[in-house]
């Protein structure tokens, strides 16, 4: 089950699993204010970045995980390239990261040598020998927004637990609130949560779970029922796919539930419980 840590004190004694997590994505650069004093006189008074993903990178490290969160440009050159690089984590979170940031290196950069490694393939393998993978949907994860997600038959899909739509925009806007549907409550992932408290859910990605995958929830927009959380064991590891987003807009509401990172935790426990690093 991963490194354990003890905690002692007079009225408890209880084990606490310590993952090492990597989170790629729900990142932005914010530029401006921009200021235009006249046609010839254009300035630009600031820049800063923006982790739409904290909330998340909060509730795992106050569980006491470690986590190395990486922004797109970031990831795009200085994401692990190799299953022994990756293998120094438990488990690999892709949010709003599309692929073409881990497909891709600085080309444009004169002097880039070439990686002469694929970390799509990479992470497939780092799953398959025991590590943890969970794609968190939004609007470049999965095919994403006018199908720029990009993971439809790529190595990563292989290793998820649903295939993705091929080429197409996949994202369903849910204004009016999206509910969800616990199928398997007595799950790791899911157990002990008030699910039928649950915030609304603003949109989510169609998602196609894959034969001997199993489907733990659904959501709905009123008249039909998808995925929204599915796993399956793929190798020695295991992988999960949540169709929602972890912030918002899909996750306005549910980011700041009061069981928003008991859910993420016990997830990446669930995920990463096999890992290689804590189970040579």
């Amino acid at each position: 089950m991963g490194f354990l840590k003890e905690e002692k004190s007079t009225w408890q004694r209880r084990q606490i699993v310590i993952m090492k997590v990597l989170y790629a994505g729900d990142a932005c650069t914010k530029l401006g204010p921009v200021f235009i004093a006249s046609p010839f006189n254009l300035e630009m008074k600031g820049m800063s970045h923006h982790v739409w993903g904290q909330p998340l990178i909060d509730a795992l490290k106050s569980d006491g995980n470690e986590v190395t969160h990486m922004t797109n440009e970031q990831a795009i050159a200085d994401f692990p390239r190799t299953v022994e690089e990756l293998s120094q984590y438990d488990v690999i979170i892709i949010s709003d990261c599309e692929c073409e940031v881990l497909s891709l290196y600085p080309f444009w950069i004169p002097g880039t040598p070439l990686p002469r490694t694929n970390r799509l393939k990479a992470i497939r393998e780092f799953t398959r020998q025991g590590g943890g993978l969970l794609m968190i949907g939004g609007w470049t994860s999965f095919s994403g927004r006018f199908g720029h997600g990009g993971y439809y038959d790529t190595p990563v899909e292989e290793a998820l637990p649903v295939n993705c739509l091929k080429g197409l925009d996949d994202r369903v806007e849910t204004p009016e609130g999206a509910t969800v549907r616990i199928k398997k409550p007595d799950h790791p992932i899911v157990r002990g949560i008030p699910w039928e408290d649950a915030p609304l859910f603003e949109g989510f990605n169609k998602i196609i779970p894959k034969d001997g995958a199993e489907v733990i929830a659904t959501i709905s927009d009123g008249e039909k029922e998808y995925p929204l959380i599915v796993t399956w064991t793929f190798g020695r590891g295991r992988a999960m796919a949540f169709a929602s987003d972890c912030s918002p807009h899909w996750a306005q509401y549910f980011q700041p539930w009061e069981h928003y990172g008991q859910f993420w935790c016990q997830a990446i426990k669930w995920l990463g419980s096999n890992s290689a690093r804590t189970n040579p």
